[in-house]
């Protein structure tokens, strides 16, 4: 088949997730959704998604073969040929690599992004046999935090990454641009943030803001259904 670009493996996957993530949260909960470029590309990953409890990153690649070309970055040879146990246990949790499959009907597969890149340069040591997901299965795991890492674990690996990027910042102050994603009234609202300090903050009002919100509706269905027995008696 001729190639179409991994930007429509992105693209695909992105529908897949949104989808998945409004029939699960609804409007009660926030969630992230970003396709990285530029500096944040090269230095983290094609794409980054998150709820309010865990994070992943993706590279992607239109199919599984092309992830060889990930031997011309240099800091990820960096990455592979200085694993620790830290690094390696919270990498295979959050940072995957997907492809589409060679066939009519896309789908998309995931597997830690370590288990396969990292044999590139024969860095095994640290490697375990390569684990994959399939799409749908993917975000269900995610949304089950089955995969991902929470905020703090998250900082750590994002602080890895940039610091061997060769970056100057630190922790939750490093610049990770996306938006966040939650509803208001029944409409979509998209808030930018541009770092992860920020993120957290956000996901934080939100949450208040969700809680508000339902306890004024709990209010009301009380008062609706004292009236209700009121009329009854």
């Amino acid at each position: 088949m001729e190639k179409m670009g991994e930007s429509q493996i992105i693209d695909f996957f992105s529908t897949i997730i949104n989808d998945e993530f409004k029939k699960e949260f609804g409007d009660t909960e926030s969630y992230s959704i970003g396709n990285f470029s530029g500096s944040q590309d090269r230095e983290f990953a094609d794409f980054f998604a998150g709820t309010d409890a865990v994070n992943v990153l993706i590279e992607f690649k239109e199919k599984k073969v092309e992830y060889k070309a990930e031997s011309r970055k240099p800091n990820r040879e960096i990455l592979c040929k200085n694993l620790n146990d830290t690094i390696s246990i919270i990498s295979r949790k959050c940072h995957f690599i997907g492809w589409g499959t060679d066939q009519v009907v896309i789908e998309a597969e995931f597997c830690p992004y370590i288990d396969i890149v990292c044999h590139i340069w024969n860095c095994t040591n640290l490697l375990k046999k390569e684990k994959i997901h399939k799409d749908y299965q993917f975000v269900q795991e995610l949304i089950k935090e089955e995969i991902g890492v929470n905020h703090n674990e998250f900082i750590t690996y994002i602080n890895y990454l940039h610091k061997i990027s060769g970056g100057k910042d630190s922790g939750g102050e490093i610049p990770f641009k996306s938006i966040l994603y939650s509803y208001k009234d029944n409409r979509i609202v998209a808030t930018r943030f541009d770092n992860l300090n920020e993120l957290l903050v956000l996901r934080q009002i939100i949450r208040m803001k969700n809680n508000e919100i339902n306890e004024e509706k709990n209010k009301q269905n009380d008062v609706d259904n004292d009236i209700g027995m009121g009329r009854r008696m």
